[in-house]
């Protein structure tokens, strides 16, 4: 017996054997929470978690670099020298957020358009959830996914994995209206929205594979071929549109030497990060009410629990093989992860007694659990130390103070390109960094190396070095190498950046050449 059987009234779930028996209006009142009332509390913490302070830290390395490609695709001057406009993926969000960035220095618009994508998956989830099961699941799904923090911080920042886990969901919405109504023609639809994911960015053409998975274990969307064949023609097509695009336009070799420089990253993080990291990210508890459910209600299982474990274990097994581990890389897998979570919450809530209250102190003691963690984060951002995963504090009042204290052609030399990312942004200076290899297989292309450190500042061709505590912590080893280049060159410190507390954030130094 499934949660939601195909034949009974849709705003009533279905009932486990064991259940007592009940009409289905009685059911409707006496053991279905309202779900408006979840949905509209799912919208508002959603709204208010990802739109408050939203620039109350500077922007971080990687959405410098996405900021900037959408201010020189409009030819704003302060950046078409410094920052090229192809680089490692492709541009649809750069796109979309273009027009805010056409003129000065603004960091935050692009901020409240990707805000909107994590607000908008929200809404997804809730009706992903409605469509495979009922309104409560969708709704609960929402309010779990609503203050996820993983969810939350990668909604605040101007990053590509947010909008591409959008149109992920939506693919996943089309398939699972595709197999509710048997009918392929929504594959189709599914294949344009995994397109524009992958417009967004390049890894979300994986998930073709969860739905090749999907159609292969159920035999829900079965005739005629043309449908899927139709869809996964489209989401190739899309996906090939950007590489080619950048060919005609000159930028085939820069392409290239992307996809040559991700392929031969070395490893950054161990096979239990995801597990580790990201999970807790997600919410210990949310996984295990998750992975507890499809134990517990194992005999429920259905097209749908396939569905959903199709979209979540196929792209989880590619990022776990790839050798190079983001925070932000598995995005578009946390609606699922609050789906698989409301939808053992709602089924250990549908018997009568004890197993009811269980049900519903574990769905708030889940959603608190999430929530506190988000708000702290809001209220007091911190570094976080991973790629991707968090502003940098200090990064911003340097590099306008960098805008208004250094000659116009001055050079600076930073730990990590991290940092010299947001000089170059916000201070719209020239500057490279100590860590970047001089092997082009170990690089990002945009990146120039330092080849040599020494000769460089004794020729002048840098004036200033910068020391920051972000990268310190990343790389010891160049940390300890920039304070020697310090005190070598006779750096006089000119700028500091500090904590409300009084830490150390940045220090700039200004260098004479010998």
């Amino acid at each position: 017996m499934t949660l939601l059987d195909d034949e009974v009234e849709r705003h009533v779930v279905s009932r486990p054997d064991s259940a007592p028996s009940r009409s289905p209006l009685r059911l409707r009142v006496a053991t279905v929470p309202p779900s408006a009332a979840v949905l509209a509390l799912a919208l508002a913490l959603g709204t208010a978690l990802r739109f408050v302070r939203l620039g109350a830290v500077g922007l971080n390395s990687d959405e410098a670099v996405y900021a900037a490609q959408a201010a020189s695709l409009t030819g704003n001057a302060h950046f078409t020298t410094i920052f090229p406009v192809v680089r490692a993926h492709p541009l649809l969000l750069q796109v979309l957020i273009s027009p805010f960035y056409a003129h000065g220095v603004p960091d935050t618009p692009g901020r409240y358009v990707t805000a909107a994508f994590g607000l908008g998956t929200v809404v997804l989830t809730y009706v992903v959830g409605r469509v495979l099961y009922h309104p409560l699941v969708g709704a609960l799904g929402a309010l779990l996914l609503a203050v996820m923090p993983y969810q939350v911080v990668l909604s605040r920042q101007i990053m590509l994995d947010g909008p591409m886990a959008f149109f992920v969901t939506a693919a996943l919405l089309f398939v699972a209206l595709g197999a509710q109504r048997r009918d392929g023609r929504w594959l189709v639809a599914a294949g344009a929205a995994l397109g524009l994911a992958t417009l967004t960015k390049e890894p979300a053409v994986i998930m073709l594979g969860s739905c090749f998975a999907f159609l292969a274990l159920t035999t829900r969307i079965t005739r005629p071929l043309r449908h899927p064949l139709t869809g996964a023609g489209v989401a190739v097509g899309l996906t090939l549109a950007y590489p080619l695009l950048t060919a005609v336009a000159g930028g085939g070799h820069g392409g290239a030497s992307y996809l040559l420089w991700q392929l031969s990253r070395e490893p950054n993080h161990t096979f239990a990060f995801y597990f580790t990291t990201v999970g807790v990210a997600m919410g210990v508890g949310t996984l295990l009410i998750a992975i507890a459910g499809l134990v517990a209600f194992r005999h429920m299982l259905t097209w749908r629990e396939t569905l959903l474990l199709s979209w979540l274990l196929a792209p989880l097994a590619y990022f776990e093989v790839w050798p190079t581990k983001g925070f932000s890389y598995l995005a578009a897998l946390a609606p699922v992860v609050a789906l698989l979570a409301a939808v053992a919450l709602v089924r250990l809530g549908w018997f009568a007694g004890r197993r009811r209250l269980v049900a519903l102190a574990l769905a708030a003691g889940c959603a608190v659990s999430l929530l506190v963690p988000s708000v702290l984060g809001i209220v007091n951002p911190t570094t976080s130390g991973l790629a991707g995963a968090g502003g940098t504090p200090g990064g911003r009042a340097v590099g306008r103070w960098v805008a208004r204290h250094s000659p116009a052609d001055a050079q600076f030399m930073t730990i990590g390109p991290s940092m010299a990312n947001l000089v170059q942004y916000y201070g719209g200076r020239r500057a490279d960094g100590l860590s970047v290899s001089p092997n082009p297989l170990h690089r990002n292309p945009s990146y120039a190396p330092i080849r040599n450190a020494d000769l460089a500042l004794r020729d002048g061709t840098y004036q200033y070095i910068v020391w920051d505590t972000y990268s310190a912590s990343r790389s010891s080893h160049f940390s300890r190498r920039a304070k020697n280049l310090v005190r070598r060159f006779h750096g006089i410190p000119v700028h500091t950046e500090r904590t409300g507390s009084g830490k150390l954030l940045v220090v700039v130094y200004a260098v004479t050449p010998r």
